[in-house]
This record gives structure tokens, sequence and C-alpha cells, in this order.
């Protein structure tokens, strides 16, 4: 009887386990539908272009203003409402995004979106991390495969979706139907509680504000919360200014552009299968696996600003990948080791960086407009060099 009671509960963690890998894998895909399909959404509310920066830029906005006290407020009993409402919200805002016809009623339900995702996303992400306290490392490599695997399949929507006849509307419809079902399945299961554990082993109570003031007097902690945010200067921005030095500097086509973004891709997922065998065996401290794929993406950008050539770039920008992708997985899962039973605070210290990933594009776009297409890729390719710095050099 004991033994068929402990198969039913490790039943029930592998199914939320795999319930909350599936918002991942949604977030990435669904966040890239209105990226993607851009076109069709700017002819559906007739858009210009400063409302369409605006849609983004005002939803960040809104998520990094509040992520930290949501995240902050998640700490305090089981995160399954939060990220049941998140997923609801989601679908909500869905509707309202495939059913507008107005510049106010879009950017209303872009930032309710924004803001619903911050709940469900990042504390699903909490959530798995609650559940598998011990394995931090490879429960963030799998969310971070899964994301990868969302992403390919944001574009292969899109072009399933044109080829129905579906359009803007009916994506959107899609998308509000995916994030529904998955808060169906998210409801009725038991989330973990996270507990403090303290220096000595005995778990502790924490006050909601003065384990933020602790956790932000922690240098380690710190340092690996920017660890966690320079990946960003090698994501979407990266790739947008990549494609723009593909096309106007090498004379890509589209057609070949899209290609070599593809092998990029390919890196990526290559690399988090290596990263995941590595972190499986345990034969590298984190620390020191993270300066190796910091090099190995050096290595990729300084032949990608060194050599112009196409299919050396498309070599480069694959090397790249393979060591960047990485890096985001072992930093977060470092600073949930630095934090047990703390997950909502660890995030709530990382969305601190928030301001960073909203004026990176701008920062870039200034630098690329005044010194040449060259020198904002070279700022962008320093991420690596920054990961080397700031690595800590020891454990506590």
């Amino acid at each position: 009887m004991f033994r068929q009671a402990g198969f039913f509960t490790l039943a029930r963690a592998q199914v939320l386990s795999i319930t909350l890998l599936c918002v991942e894998l949604l977030d990435e895909l669904i966040s890239g539908l209105p990226v993607v399909a851009l076109p069709l959404l700017r002819d559906q509310v007739m858009l210009t272009y400063a409302q369409v920066g605006l849609l983004f830029t005002l939803a960040e906005l809104a998520s990094v203003l509040c992520e930290p006290i949501i995240s902050l407020l998640s700490d305090r009993g089981s995160k399954r409402w939060w990220i049941s409402s998140g997923l609801v919200g989601l679908s909500f805002s869905f509707v309202l995004i495939g059913s507008a016809h107005s510049f106010a009623l879009l950017l209303l339900a872009f930032v309710l979106a924004a803001l619903c995702g911050k709940a469900a996303v990042g504390l699903a992400q909490a959530a798995l991390i609650d559940q598998a306290a011990m394995s931090n490392a490879r429960t963030m490599t799998r969310w971070v495969l899964m994301g990868s695997i969302g992403d390919l399949l944001a574009p292969l929507a899109v072009t399933l979706a044109a080829i129905a006849g579906a359009g803007w509307s009916g994506l959107c419809w899609l998308a509000a139907a995916l994030w529904f079902a998955v808060a169906l399945a998210a409801l009725p299961q038991r989330f973990p509680r996270a507990q403090v554990i303290s220096s000595d082993g005995e778990g502790e109570s924490v006050g909601l504000w003065a384990g933020l003031r602790v956790a932000l007097r922690d240098p380690v902690l710190l340092r690996w919360a920017a660890l966690a945010t320079i990946p960003t200067m090698m994501d979407e921005v990266f790739l947008s200014f990549v494609s723009l030095y593909l096309h106007d500097v090498l004379h890509a086509s589209q057609a070949l552009i899209g290609m070599i973004i593809a092998i990029d891709m390919a890196g990526s997922l290559v690399g988090l299968l290596i990263v995941g065998q590595i972190v499986k065996r345990g034969k590298m401290r984190p620390r020191q696996l993270l300066m190796w794929l910091a090099l190995v993406a050096l290595i990729g950008v300084v032949g990608l600003l060194t050599f112009h050539s196409l299919w050396i770039a498309a070599l480069m920008l694959f090397i790249t990948s393979l060591g960047v992708t990485g890096w985001y997985p072992i930093a977060k899962a470092a600073d949930y080791d630095r934090l047990p039973g703390r997950s909502g605070t660890v995030l709530a210290v990382i969305s601190l960086g928030g301001p960073f990933e909203i004026a990176l594009p701008g920062i870039i776009g200034y630098v690329a407009a005044r010194f040449g297409l060259l020198a904002g890729l070279g700022l962008l390719g320093l991420a690596p060099v920054l990961m080397l710095l700031l690595a800590p050099k020891r454990a506590g």
C-alpha cells in the first residue's frame, strides 16, 4: 500500500512537471506569434510604426514594474492560484487581441497579456524549482529546451495558419484556447509549498521585505542575477542586428538569412543537449561550465565580426549559440541554489534587470546609427566578456 501511495505521488509530480514545462513551450510559441505575424496584426488594426513600438514597449514596462511584487507575494504560499489566474488571464487577453479593432483596446490587451504572462510563466518556472529543489540546473536546462522548441514552432504555426486562411484572429483564438486548456490542466493539481531553508538546515520564516533586503545584500546572488540578465544581449536583439548585418553588409537574400538563422537555432538546441548531459553527470561546477561556454561564445563572436563571409558567418553563429545557450539556465539555477525555498524572491531580484532589457534595443540602435552596424554588434558581442568578468570566484 505504501509503495502504491508512493507511485501515485511520483506520478502526480511528473504530471505537474510536464504541465509547467508546457507553459514555457506555449509561452515561446505564442509570444512569437505577434513577432512573426506582425504584418497581419498591423493590417487588422491599421497600426503605424510608432504604435507598433508602443505596444511592445508599454507592455514590457508594465510587466517590469509589477513583476517584483508578484514574485515576492508568491513566496507566501502555493503558487497554484497565481499561475492558474495568470493562464486564464492570458487566454482572455488573446481573445481581446484577436477581436480588437482599435489601438486603445489592443494596447490594453497587450499590457494584460504581459502582466498575466509574468504571473503564469515566471511562477511556473519557480514552482518547478520548488518541486525539485535539489536539481535546479537540470530543471532549468529542460525549461530552456522547451522554450527553444516553442521558438521553432512559432514560424511553423504562422505558416500553417496562413495556408489555412485563419488570419490573425484565428491565431489569437487558437492561442486563447491553448492557454485555457493549460489552465484547466493546472488548476486541480497539487502544487509544492516552498519552505525556506536556513543555513543550518532548519526551516524558518522570513518576512517579505526583510527577505528581499537580505537578498539584495548578497553579492554572490547579485552576481548570478546579473549573469542571468546578460544573455538578453545575445537573444532577439542580437539576432535582429545579425539579420541586418547579413543583409546590409554581406548582401544575403531573405531566404538565405532565414537559413542562417535556422543554423543558429540548431546550435542552441545542440548546446542545450550537451549542457544537459554535463549537468546530469555532475562532473563540472556551474562556474567552471559557465566559463567554458563563455569562451566558446567569444570565439564565435570574434569570428563573426572578423571574417566577412556568409558561410563563415553561419558557422560562427552556430558556435556562438553553442556557447550562449547554456548561460541562462546555469546562472538562473545558481540563483535558485543561493536562496533555497525562496524562488519568488529570486525572481524579484532578477527582474530588477528589466530596465536594462528595455533600454538595450535603443542603445544598440543608437550605436549602430552613430558608429556603424559592426559597432552595434560589437557592443552586444561583449556579453561573453561580461560573463567571464562577473562569474563569482567562489560559491559563498
